[in-house]
């Protein structure tokens, strides 16, 4: 009672704005899981994930790998693994700032998360550094200019590092978490299996099994902004999206429409967009009363050419 609230939760950090405090007592995650619970399912994952991993490196699997496909795990781990740690800082400031305590405990988790998910991305690319030397691209990449990884870069800079948590967790959790992260990690996650990666794939699924779950920060964000700021929410979501389209055709549109085997593909890219983005970002926008974002013919058209001339 004795700390001044605007102080303790700076509205340049909480993001709370106009937003009256009491409406922040609403904000509610459906899967709740406690310390004891989360420490159980992790630990069970982490042993899956190992007993693979450490079985497959044995096996001399990945030296029957098509290099195509080889190439799409640099690109993945040259551009993920450094964004899983900047995602660490971000959930921190979920744990610190968030204007509900409901938010501020699920964040606790989310931190835990996304450090599983760069230690696993180290672990899995140092285990093959000695067969191929290019995994150090999984930490040596942001520290070069590529152009590729520099957009990476300015987008994750933007939406983990530099926003505070209400805009963080409608570009992060619910945009890219909840949408395009399934090109990224479900989609190539059966890739892999096609090709016979069965380690990667395995990776792939284990990581998203958490995304899944601290995801679910960005649809009560966008309900109580939608309730008291709606032209923010606007926004702030057809910013992030087309950011994360852009972003997406640089990164995975390549990977699904070139480097994956022919006979290992099952949709392209374009089918992949419309089937788990439009449908799923229409479906947001409908529930929660949200416009097409203006330039929403533009983003179908893109999805002709857009990753092609990447």
């Amino acid at each position: 009672s004795y700390v001044d609230p605007a102080v303790a939760f700076p509205t340049s950090w909480s993001g709370a704005g106009d937003v009256p405090k009491d409406a922040w007592d609403k904000w509610d995650e459906p899967f709740r899981v406690s310390y004891r619970d989360y420490v159980r399912i992790q630990r069970e994952k982490e042993s899956g994930v190992k007993a693979v991993s450490s079985a497959l490196v044995r096996s001399g699997t990945y030296e029957k790998l098509d290099p195509a496909h080889v190439a799409t795990t640099h690109l993945h781990m040259g551009t993920t693994c450094m964004v899983e740690h900047m995602a660490v800082t971000m959930q921190s400031r979920f744990c610190r700032f968030a204007p509900s305590p409901r938010w501020r405990n699920l964040g606790v988790f989310g931190m835990l998360d996304e450090t599983r998910h760069a230690q696993l991305d180290l672990r899995f690319s140092h285990d093959l550094l000695k067969q191929d030397p290019r995994f150090d691209w999984t930490q040596k990449a942001f520290h070069t200019k590529e152009w590729g990884v520099l957009a990476v870069k300015n987008f994750f800079d933007d939406a983990m590092l530099n926003a505070d948590c209400v805009e963080a967790a409608l570009a992060t959790s619910l945009t890219v978490e909840h949408g395009f992260t399934n090109v990224q990690f479900v989609a190539l996650a059966a890739d892999a299996m096609a090709a016979g990666d069965i380690n990667w794939s395995n990776l792939l699924s284990s990581i998203q099994t958490d995304e899944a779950r601290h995801a679910q920060q960005g649809f009560p964000t966008l309900s109580i902004l939608m309730e008291h700021d709606p032209a923010r929410a606007q926004k702030a979501l057809d910013v992030a999206f087309w950011r994360s389209t852009r972003l997406f055709q640089t990164l995975t549109g390549p990977a699904m429409d070139y480097y994956t085997p022919l006979d290992q593909r099952k949709m392209s890219f374009k089918e992949f967009m419309l089937e788990w983005i439009v449908n799923h970002h229409e479906r947001i926008l409908e529930d929660y009363g949200l416009k097409k974002p203006w330039y929403w013919d533009q983003f179908l058209y893109s999805l002709e050419n857009g990753h092609h001339a990447m």
